[in-house]
């Protein structure tokens, strides 16, 4: 591992593009990425005097955007002191990393068959400054979001249900089919031997040929994971809410699509989608009735600022306390009911997941002789 990476002034940053990205990011390496996204922004935000020396730390501003024509320039820049790369990464082999990811959104692009959405993750020399690495961003934040998605799953309900030790399965409803969607889908399936094992999957899109399209994925990814799940194309959002265990919202909705009339008395809600705001996917009476969990505060203020409902607080917060936490001071949902991750992004996710994707690429140039 590179704890100082890039000292020959002469060199050029490397240059990891999507393919690369894709072959170098494993999901079940990312989950320890988050986590550490996760812990380190609430350890940070403890009193100096109650912060954990064992686990990371982080700065990270609020996002900035920069409107342009036709589109808008989105930068995050963020650091994570002291955190894993992997998670048999030894106790003092913990590294630093400084980065910021720049996101451009220009609609006009679908029209000349590219992409709307494009990023790049900028890493840093966290000791000199220096520029060590560019990575192309758009399939490492796919798998960034779906993996906080999964690892708030885990640890607001999962181990709380306790799904991971008695080996039951869940049923998944992923609403909104896009890539997010597909995103969350695919990370749920390819996880199961850490996590729950899914028994069936319910998918529903405003236009059905994306639902379709992505059961064909899931039916592929079946073959490829050895798993007996079941996948099935809804016609309406109630029908793909019905017995699920765990729901996905990933559109761009800025109507409500999910109703608590649709919803099992304990259930957990991933909400990613974002329309006109970042709550327009869930009902007022789910938000009535659930307790919602975030990433961090900073963000929540702002983009959660007209949010009617009880945020309980940060998954970060909920993991550190579950290891030592009486009962009375946990965070974890109160069952039975509903629990919402309102998933807005954040800088130290890109930080951990981009340092992530650069030391397996400098592991593979280390082993091809390079």
């Amino acid at each position: 591992m590179s704890k100082s990476i890039g000292t020959n002034a002469r060199s050029r940053p490397a240059f990891i593009d999507e393919d690369q990205v894709k072959e170098l990011l494993g999901w079940d390496a990312a989950r320890t990425a988050l986590e550490s996204a996760f812990v380190s922004v609430s350890n940070q935000a403890r009193d100096p005097a109650k912060r954990s020396s064992d686990h990371p730390v982080s700065s990270q501003p609020a996002r900035t955007f920069v409107q342009a024509d036709g589109g808008v320039l989105l930068c995050m820049p963020g650091y994570v002191g002291r955190h894993r790369i992997s998670e048999d990464s030894p106790a003092t082999d913990r590294v630093s990393t400084l980065a910021c990811k720049l996101i451009t959104s220009f609609r006009g692009n679908v029209a000349l068959g590219l992409p709307r959405i494009n990023g790049e993750v900028f890493l840093f020399n966290s000791s000199t400054g220096k520029l060590d690495a560019i990575v192309e961003a758009n399939y490492l934040t796919g798998v960034r979001t779906a993996m906080a998605s999964i690892v708030a799953t885990d640890h607001l309900f999962l181990r709380p249900e306790r799904f991971n030790r008695d080996g039951a399965s869940i049923q998944l409803g992923i609403v909104g089919c896009g890539f997010q969607g597909m995103m969350h889908a695919v990370g749920f399936v390819r996880t199961q031997p850490q996590l729950a094992k899914v028994r069936s999957i319910r998918l529903w899109n405003r236009t059905p040929a994306k639902a379709l399209q992505l059961q064909t994925i899931l039916q592929e990814e079946a073959k490829k994971t050895s798993s007996d799940y079941s996948v099935f194309v809804c016609d309406t959002v109630e029908d793909c809410c019905r017995d699920c265990d765990v729901i996905v919202t990933a559109t761009g909705s800025s109507e409500p699509l999910v109703y608590r009339s649709f919803l099992k008395p304990t259930v957990h809600i991933n909400a990613v989608g974002a329309g006109e705001y970042h709550h327009a996917e869930l009902a007022q009476d789910v938000y009535d009735h659930c307790q919602v969990y975030i990433d961090h505060w900073e963000g929540a203020r702002k983009e959660l600022a007209t949010l009617r409902s009880t945020i309980v607080g940060e998954v970060g917060e909920v993991i550190l306390r579950q290891a030592t936490a009486t009962e009375s001071e946990s965070l974890v949902p109160k069952r039975p009911g509903i629990s919402v991750f309102q998933s807005l992004g954040m800088a130290t996710e890109d930080v951990t997941v981009g340092r992530l994707v650069y030391e397996k690429y400098l592991d593979r140039q280390r082993a091809s002789g390079e």
